[in-house]
């Protein structure tokens, strides 16, 4: 997926080019950077993926890990960036991609995909992935050397794609059977946003502890949508600009759009453990 890719590096370019003037505001508690910060690392991910597409309710929903036994687990890279604008502004932006497949599985119920039927008994093989690019802006209400506390506003994008594949003998339109191939792929990229709080401590001059918390639900047009996102963690500073972290990570996206809109649909969530590296700056 070029274009998601593409839009990550722009941003994380203009976020890496702020100006000399952004001077840290950590306080002397503390003797560590806090203009910039990033994070990258792994990501084991478990995940739930049910969509549908050209149909709504129990016949039109695919459950990609249980119909297909698609894999729960998959592991991957992130990353975030956080840029502290002032002493009670900060902007963050994060990039995910994930991707999990199977092939040749034996299909143990009819599923409805994309206008078609796919029979119990074909073999199927089948993939499916998101590109997750986020961007945050947190107001800490309260702020000093151990802690801060505020809102949060964020936006992005969702890239979703699936695939299903089967091939075998079963029934043809018009009451005739032999062998059948069908292959149906589709996705859809949608705009995300959520609002919520978040919350940071340094219980130690170098370790900091640090929770968000997003959620959103609206109805555009003939769909609903709601994301819910959210995190704790906390990371160590072995030295003055690098340090190591873990966290626990939730995301889940939901778009139910009715039967006379033809997109792909569902709900989507991935949550797990993530190990990383910090960066500041």
């Amino acid at each position: 997926m070029k274009k998601e890719s593409v839009v990550a590096a722009v941003l994380f370019a203009g976020l890496l080019g702020t100006p000399a003037s952004a001077q840290s505001t950590a306080g002397a508690w503390r003797d560590l950077p806090d203009r910039f910060r990033i994070d990258t690392g792994y990501f084991h991910v478990s995940g739930n993926t049910v969509l549908h597409y050209n149909g709504l309710g129990t016949g039109g929903e695919v459950a990609f890990e249980k119909d297909l036994a698609i894999p729960r687990d998959a592991n991957t890279f992130w990353v975030d960036a956080t840029w502290r604008l002032g002493s009670r502004h900060q902007v963050e932006v994060g990039f995910t991609r994930l991707s999990r497949d199977r092939a040749d599985q034996t299909l143990t119920r009819d599923l409805q995909w994309g206008g078609r039927t796919y029979n119990a008994g074909l073999t199927a093989s089948s993939s499916t992935g998101a590109a997750i690019l986020g961007g945050y802006y947190r107001f800490a209400l309260v702020r000093n050397d151990r802690f801060e506390i505020g809102p949060t506003v964020g936006i992005g994008h969702l890239w979703l794609d699936a695939r299903i594949r089967a091939t075998g003998s079963g029934a043809r339109p018009g009451g005739t059977t032999g062998d059948r191939t069908l292959d149906q792929s589709a996705s859809i990229g949608n705009i995300t946003g959520a609002i919520g709080g978040y919350a940071t401590a340094w219980p130690l001059k170098r370790l900091a502890m640090r929770a968000d918390y997003l959620y959103i639900k609206v109805s555009p047009g003939h769909s609903e949508a709601s994301v819910t996102d959210w995190r704790i963690g906390a990371d160590y500073y072995f030295v003055r600009h690098v340090g190591l972290g873990v966290q626990y990570k939730y995301n889940q996206y939901r778009y139910d759009r009715s039967i006379v809109i033809f997109d792909l649909g569902g709900d989507i969530t991935y949550k797990g453990g993530q190990v990383f590296v910090s960066f500041l700056f």
